[in-house]
């Protein structure tokens, strides 16, 4: 039994293992994503719906990695896939929707997944130079703890955006408002 469940995850209904959180390795060197493993080559899912921006064998250290951008600007790379991604630079990603499998290629000392998360907005270049500890924390997207040694499981349905709610204010606008505009006349 997991540790935690999961708001979302690029693994679905197996428990994953967080092998080093963000933005430190256990040994205190600077990581600069977040590595989660099932250990076992198990299929990763997009944690987004997008549009595939990078796809190919990265020679930086990430192996075979894809970059997916959000339709609401929420990006990640995953990195170290045991083969080319299965999306191509272009192609449409749906949440939850397949794009490769947890592998150990580039500079990886086992099966596991990295994974970055970079808010895009506009723009459709990922930024390779983020220093370490300004990257944002994939856990808080996933809803886990950035927490070396957890385990956590996601069972593959989508969280739903939270609807927003609007408050009546209390303050008497309308007769605030009054007040100004007669102080306003009376200086006049």
């Amino acid at each position: 039994m997991a540790d935690y469940t999961a708001r979302i995850a690029p693994f679905i209904n197996e428990t994953f293992y967080v092998t080093s959180s963000q933005p430190y390795y256990p040994d205190g060197t600077p990581h600069g994503g977040f590595d989660i493993s099932t250990g076992s080559n198990s299929p990763v899912y997009s944690m987004v719906a997008g549009t595939v921006l990078y796809s190919q064998y990265n020679t930086g250290g990430y192996g075979n990695c894809i970059v997916i951008k959000g339709d609401d600007g929420n990006s990640f790379l995953y990195a170290h896939l045991r083969d080319l991604p299965l999306k191509n630079v272009g192609d449409t990603v749906a949440i939850n929707e397949q794009v490769g499998v947890e592998g150990t290629t580039g500079t990886s000392t086992g099966i596991h997944l990295h994974v970055e998360w970079q808010v895009l907005g506009s723009s459709e270049t990922w930024n390779w130079s983020i220093p370490y500890v300004d990257r944002l924390h994939v856990a808080d997207f996933m809803g886990i703890p950035n927490t070396y040694g957890i385990s956590a499981i996601y069972n593959g349905v989508p969280p739903t955006p939270p609807t927003p709610t609007f408050r009546k204010s209390k303050f008497p606008w309308v007769l605030y408002s009054r007040r100004i505009r007669n102080r306003n006349v009376n200086i006049m």
